[in-house]
């Protein structure tokens, strides 16, 4: 039997014993009183009757009534302010549960909503390219691609990687500097990085418990050229504050794919838990690479 079943049988059986000791109480009451007081050879069954009569039965009856309507008064009220406490309780619980729901339920909305405005500004995006003497808009991934492909990575522009270790030295592997492409092309993709920043900050500012599960369904959204077009743009000047923190923060980089001609100290600029756990024996190829810590 549970302790609130027990409690409230325990309930039911007191009224009862307590109206049946008063009973008992009121009924010898004035012959133990006879008993004590009187010799016991000299107790007589009409003397009883006076002694009783003296004390006054019925006020002795009544008295005992109303201290048993005290007793279980007080009794009930007990019990109704636990139910009212356990009630309360439940309300509130009820009421925590409703409002962590609706505020995930207003989270989903609103980055669901900038997920859609990322692919939006991503398919917005286009570069004019040459197809033998034509030329063509290209929009979209395809845009990304041509711009990493074609406008970053064949040596059109070259890129200073400034790495911030025990001396301040140039990598000019690539001879690309990302800082000219960014000026160049900035106003075609400066809005699109900016975007996936904000909606990164929004996931991590959110009171919502999985927020590796929302930055996952970001980071799904990106092609192997988005990938590694961010993955140079957060190493510039341009990108290498608060947004390589939350690239780092949230494993960005997990499914960054093999980058042409990459430079070992490019990848030690970011931190380890920027490439998750996937990722690194895939970085292991590159000279077993020394992850930067804390």
């Amino acid at each position: 039997m549970s302790s609130e079943k027990k409690s409230g049988f325990m309930g039911y059986l007191l009224i009862p014993m307590l109206l049946a000791v008063i009973s008992i109480a009121w009924f010898f009451y004035p012959s133990w009183m006879g008993y004590v007081f009187t010799p016991k050879e000299t107790v007589l069954q009409g003397d009883l009757g006076t002694l009783g009569d003296s004390f006054g039965a019925l006020n002795t009856l009544f008295s005992g009534f109303a201290f048993a309507g005290i007793i279980v008064s007080i009794y009930l009220q007990s019990k109704e302010l636990k139910e009212t406490r356990e009630e309360i309780k439940a309300q509130g619980e009820q009421f925590k549960l409703q409002t962590q729901a609706l505020n995930k339920q207003n989270f989903e909305t609103t980055f669901f909503q900038l997920l859609s405005l990322y692919n939006e500004i991503l398919n917005s995006i286009y570069v004019e390219h040459k197809f033998g003497k034509e030329k063509s808009k290209i929009f979209g991934r395809e845009a990304v691609k041509v711009l990493y492909m074609n406008k970053f990575m064949d040596g059109e522009y070259r890129h200073y990687l400034y790495y911030n270790g025990f001396k301040d030295e140039p990598i000019t592997e690539k001879h690309i500097q990302y800082l000219d492409f960014h000026r160049v092309y900035g106003s075609v993709i400066g809005h699109y990085f900016r975007n996936i920043y904000q909606i990164l900050k929004f996931v991590d500012e959110s009171s919502v418990v999985d927020k590796k599960l929302y930055t996952n369904l970001l980071r799904a959204q990106l092609s192997s050229s988005e990938l590694a077009l961010l993955f140079y743009n957060c190493l510039s000047e341009i990108g290498s504050g608060k947004f390589k923190c939350l690239i780092e923060k949230y494993n960005f980089l997990e499914h960054l794919p093999p980058l042409q001609d990459i430079d070992v100290r490019e990848v030690t600029m970011y931190k380890k838990e920027a490439f998750g756990k996937s990722n690194h024996k895939y970085l292991a190829d590159f000279g077993k690479v020394q992850f930067e810590t804390e």
